[in-house]
């Protein structure tokens, strides 16, 4: 829906930082792991004449330690390109051009109205109003969101959440699990 379609517009600026961040990462793993490697030759050849095989434990634990290193740097990386995409989703939605948002609000304000009840809009933004208006639905006032709006029943005893904040959020994962999918498919 809205959200594909935001993805598909944010992967391409999202690749070119992704790679960016992820040649970084790699190439302070690689020097992390080439020094380990001296201070595993280093160590191996004061060991030696104590034993080969200590020297070659050492060696192996400081490599290991080196590489566990250098795949938390990654991770940490890729981390935070999804946290840089979630909130480049964020800022497009808060920024969606308004006839586009107008579209995306009222076809769900009007499936919330079809399960039935008789609502009150909260807005976040203006064209909220208009929409309101086009729908016949009374306004009662506004919430701090990027987008959407909250119906809540005129007796108080139901309230959908259409936020834009509250959708992105109860799709969070699904959400970090595609960028996931389609930025690192290719890169371990």
């Amino acid at each position: 829906m809205a959200i594909e379609k935001l993805l598909a517009r944010i992967e391409e600026d999202a690749r070119k930082e992704i790679d960016e961040i992820i040649k970084a990462a790699e190439g302070e793993a690689k020097r992390i792991i080439e020094g380990a490697r001296e201070e595993g030759k280093k160590e191996a050849e004061k060991i030696t004449k104590k034993g080969k095989k200590e020297a070659e434990r050492a060696r192996d634990r400081i490599i290991s330690a080196a590489k566990r290193e250098a795949r938390m740097m990654i991770t940490n990386a890729k981390e935070e390109v999804i946290q840089q995409c979630l909130e480049i989703i964020r800022e497009k939605m808060a920024s969606m051009p308004s006839k586009e948002y107008k579209k995306i609000v009222e076809d769900m304000v009007k499936d919330a109205i079809e399960e039935g009840g008789d609502y009150v809009l909260f807005y976040s933004r203006k064209e909220d109003k208009k929409i309101a208006e086009k729908l016949n639905i009374d306004v009662e006032g506004e919430i701090d969101a990027i987008g959407g709006v909250v119906l809540k029943a005129k007796d108080g005893s139901k309230e959908i959440d259409l936020t834009f904040d509250f959708l992105l959020e109860r799709k969070k994962e699904e959400i970090r699990i595609m960028i996931a999918e389609k930025l690192f498919e290719n890169v371990d």
